[in-house]
């Protein structure tokens, strides 16, 4: 019989491809997933799989993305550097107008509110626009907004989220995917940069790198990256998740052009090298520890603010 575990799926933008090889592997060693808590990269790969596709089929539907159609914008796009309408348009030939309740397993994923900057879950709705708020990075991408409320990017505030895993199955043992390093790896993550495909003149991109606010900005963004490294270890240690798996992908950057199968190997890959610290998670003590831990839902779910909206403009 299979031993039935919970996710929280990391985000990371292209690194992202690593958490189908995760899923991959743990049900090759005969685990069942039971639920998915994701942010951004984490989001999408968790939203299919709850939808009901297979890793293989995760794996076969990015396989078909062409990177030079993904960024375009949208009509009605909030201010944002770049678009996300082509990839949209995929997401939806797969999962049309599929809401939460249509799931095969409990799913929800994080997004924060520019307008209370409280971290909010998603776990009601339709799925497209749940990815389209999680995977909002701010300034890069629109934010998506549901109501009154303007969402982004769950990973400012919860890069992985352990706590929404926890409370979507209490009680299970609980796997962290986290796609950003050990604090002493830090120093040898590969630098963000503009990657070839993105709707923006290679001419312009090298020009603006070399003025001094170029160099700015990539001081601005080298900081947001350690920033969001430090909050992803401090929620870890603080949120305790039963085992930690780390993909081996220091090598690779948030929008690096790369073969999705190298990542979603390096995902298979950390399971088989995990396997005995895996099998630990389900010993008694650990079982125990469990039983302690709250499971009431760590920050708003969405579906109460909006019953909160509807109720005030009723009034």
């Amino acid at each position: 019989m299979p031993k039935k575990i919970s996710l929280a799926l990391g985000g990371g933008g292209i690194k992202g491809y690593a958490h189908i090889g995760v899923l991959r592997q743990l049900i090759l060693e005969g685990y069942e997933i039971s639920a998915i808590a994701g942010t951004s990269a984490g989001g999408i790969v968790g939203a299919l799989y709850a939808k009901g596709y297979s890793p293989d089929e995760i794996e076969d539907f990015i396989s078909d993305f062409d990177p030079r159609h993904l960024f375009k914008s949208q009509a009605g796009d909030s201010p944002a550097l770049l678009g996300l309408g082509g990839f949209y348009e995929l997401l939806r030939d797969k999962l049309g107008d599929s809401t939460f309740e249509n799931n095969i397993i409990p799913f929800a994923c994080t997004a924060l509110d520019l307008n209370t900057g409280n971290e909010i879950i998603i776990e009601s709705g339709k799925m497209i626009d749940a990815i389209q708020a999680t995977t909002a990075i701010p300034g890069l991408f629109p934010y998506k907004r549901i109501g009154k409320h303007r969402l982004v990017d769950g990973g400012v505030l919860d890069p992985v989220p352990v706590t929404v895993a926890r409370w979507l199955a209490p009680g299970l043992p609980l796997i962290a995917v986290c796609l950003t390093p050990v604090q002493e790896k830090w120093g040898y993550s590969r630098q963000i940069n503009i990657p070839s495909f993105v709707p923006i003149p290679k001419v312009i991109v090298d020009r603006v790198s070399n003025l001094r606010i170029g160099q700015a900005a990539r001081v601005l963004l080298d900081s947001l990256d350690i920033m969001t490294n430090m909050i992803a270890e401090l929620r870890l240690k603080l949120e305790k998740p039963d085992l930690i798996i780390r993909p081996e992908i220091t090598q690779y950057a948030l929008f690096d052009e790369v073969e999705p199968e190298q990542l979603i190997l390096r995902g298979e890959e950390i399971v088989i090298k995990m396997r005995d610290q895996i099998e630990t998670i389900f010993t008694t003590s650990k079982r125990i520890k469990r039983w302690f831990r709250p499971t009431t839902p760590p920050a708003v779910l969405l579906s109460q603010l909006l019953e909160v909206d509807s109720a005030s403009l009723q009034q």
